[in-house]
């Protein structure tokens, strides 16, 4: 029975497209927890989510001093140079007939009394004012209370995103770990794959010189082995692009032959589920990042009302005045002084801008609700992923042992004419593929385990030390 087969495309179609995502690292064997933590060390956006993060801890502290007394000096100086001389003239005392008319400016005449001229000629004028000051805010409607609260939901929002980012890294640096894992197995397989197709074609050609075989069954051979060689070199080709990737997340060179470890014979178990929806509400950093930002809406609605409501401050001052040319003395003096602001009338701009605010923290709650209707939707999606993953995996042992059989059976069989090159050809070529699918089978389990993690809140950066 005589059939035509593509049996090289369907065989390495698994294969090459398990090739085209790269990666690249270094030159010792490395484990997954060896690429996670220098992907994490050396990843860019994880540096500014840290730096980030220490600014909000830096401006918690300058939060914390608006509670405390604020101490300043302040100085002035006025000069004019090229002053007009001031000069008062001369006059005769004016007369009354009472002290009480005099002081009523009541002047009946003018005495014989002269009061003699004054002339001052400064030719220029200094004037120099200084002063401490030492503030004390007592009441403010609550906005500095109000404001360290921010602060302090500032920090909490940073170390989130500072988690999530470093989430986000080990899930894609995990794709691509086990993207190289994949490639290399599957090069192991296309390689054993040719070598049968190999010692086929030398049986088969010894087969045509001694008349047993027509030469073009020995060519089917050929053919079929060309194909698996060219789709051996693309998938070379596929693993140093897959490394050239993994290499950019860790920060090596591209073209550095990154070497990895794992176990190939790893069993696999599928995790429990029951609490995955109960873990993602309690523990995603998405969920609680946006927690906060409902808090931060509610602090600022708090810190508008506070704008209208009345302010106490107290004050202690020591200030000098001092006029060159005429007082030579500095001489400080203290001041006292408290104040009362009490908003009274603004046109219901506070109502408006309490208004505003309300909206805001609503339109918080409508983001964080929706946020968990998706991320319970990721939960749900990512179990049935995980769930298929694992069968896949069973059923894949299950063909790969099968096509094992059906191999051996075929070869025999043919061995001794009971089967022709063409059947044989695809047992091969089965066989092939259900390893194939075997291997990346294994590696899309691997990588949604890591995802289970990620989505249900689990994936979280170690603390320093540890």
């Amino acid at each position: 029975m005589k059939r035509s087969i593509k049996i090289t495309i369907k065989t390495f179609a698994l294969l090459v497209s398990a090739l085209l995502y790269g990666n690249v690292s270094g030159q010792e064997a490395m484990t997954l927890e060896d690429c996670r933590k220098q992907a994490v060390e050396y990843n860019k956006e994880l540096k500014t989510a840290a730096l980030q993060n220490k600014e909000a801890q830096v401006n918690q502290q300058v939060a914390r001093t608006a509670y405390l007394p604020s101490l300043g000096f302040s100085s002035s100086l006025m000069h004019r140079p090229g002053m007009d001389p001031i000069s008062m003239p001369g006059y005769f005392l004016p007369t009354a007939d009472s002290e009480e008319d005099a002081l009523n400016g009541n002047y009946s005449g003018t005495s014989d009394v002269w009061k003699p001229g004054t002339a001052i000629d400064l030719k220029s004028l200094t004037l120099i004012n200084s002063s401490f000051e030492l503030a004390q805010p007592i009441y403010a409607g609550g906005k500095i209370h109000y404001a360290n609260q921010q602060a302090d939901a500032g920090v909490e929002i940073a170390n989130l995103a500072l988690n999530m980012k470093y989430s986000e890294i080990v899930v894609e640096t995990d794709k691509a770990f086990w993207q190289v894992a994949t490639v290399q197995e599957n090069i192991k397989i296309a390689e054993e794959y040719y070598k049968m197709l190999s010692e086929l074609e030398d049986q088969m050609k010894a087969m045509y010189e001694v008349g047993l075989q027509p030469a073009s069954e020995k060519l089917k051979v050929t053919v079929q082995k060309n194909e698996a060689e060219l789709n051996l070199l693309k998938a070379r080709n596929g693993l140093k692009v897959s490394k050239m990737y993994l290499n950019q997340l860790m920060g090596q060179p591209l073209d550095a032959d990154i070497q990895i470890s794992y176990n190939e014979n790893a069993s696999v178990q599928l995790m429990n589920f029951n609490d995955g929806l109960d873990q993602a509400a309690a523990k995603r950093n998405e969920l609680k990042i946006l927690e906060k930002q409902k808090e931060l809406s509610e602090l600022n609605a708090k810190i508008t009302r506070a704008d209208y409501l009345p302010t106490v401050g107290a004050a202690v001052q020591y200030s000098s005045f001092w006029l060159r040319d005429l007082y030579e003395e500095v001489d400080f003096q203290p001041i006292i002084a408290a104040q009362v602001s009490i908003p009274i009338f603004k046109w219901g701009q506070g109502k408006q801008k309490m208004r505003a605010a309300q909206l805001k923290i609503e339109q918080a709650e409508t983001d964080l609700q929706h946020t968990n209707d998706l991320i319970n939707l990721e939960v749900m999606q990512v179990k049935v992923q995980v769930e298929e993953a694992y069968e896949s995996i069973k059923i894949a042992e299950k063909s790969v042992s099968e096509a094992k059989e059906s191999l051996d059976e075929t070869r025999a069989s043919f061995d001794v004419g009971l089967n022709t090159t063409t059947e044989l050809l695809s047992s091969q070529a089965n066989w092939a593929a259900a390893k194939a699918q075997l291997t990346q089978a294994v590696a899309t389990f691997e990588v949604l385990k890591t995802r289970w993690q990620n989505v249900t809140g689990n994936l979280y950066m170690p603390e320093e030390g540890n």
